[in-house]
């Protein structure tokens, strides 16, 4: 006989880390490598730390996306990476990314393109899951007394 599917708690306002909003962070790092005179590499990783309360909803996104780097770090805090790289980074070779995409080299003009877009996508994702999340949020705060609704 299967096992019924466990109910889930509908989310709340009260329920985000950013005063009644959802709160995510994302971090990006980059990495240089000097080698004698000149760069020899240089990597790109988005990290993004979604509110804890958007942890299911962050994992059936990433499911659906066919993404399989995310999980909780050594402090306990869930984070996912959306590079299609496995290792998480994005490489340039032979220089350092820079903010603009005005880059008379055409090379580089895709590969900061690129790395833009990595950054974007990151900030996108993290942005619907917050939409998602508010609108839940709101329609269930929204109902007439019913503190432990559940779906």
């Amino acid at each position: 006989m299967p096992k019924p599917k466990k109910e889930r708690k509908l989310l709340s306002a009260k329920d985000f880390c950013g005063d009644g909003e959802p709160y995510t962070e994302i971090i990006v790092t980059i990495s240089i490598r000097l080698l004698g005179a000149g760069i020899t590499r240089s990597r790109l990783a988005v990290n993004t730390y979604p509110d804890p309360a958007l942890r299911r909803m962050a994992v059936e996104s990433l499911k659906k996306m066919k993404i399989e780097s995310y999980g909780v770090n050594e402090d306990g805090v869930f984070g996912a990476c959306l590079s299609e790289n496995f290792n998480g980074w994005a490489d340039m070779e032979r220089d350092y990314p820079k903010i603009t995409e005005n880059h008379s080299d055409e090379f580089k003009h895709e590969e900061t393109k690129a790395m833009n877009a990595y950054i974007a996508k990151s900030v996108d994702w993290a942005t619907e899951l917050h939409k998602k999340a508010m609108a839940e949020a709101l329609l269930n705060d929204g109902l007439p007394a019913a503190p432990d609704r559940v779906h």
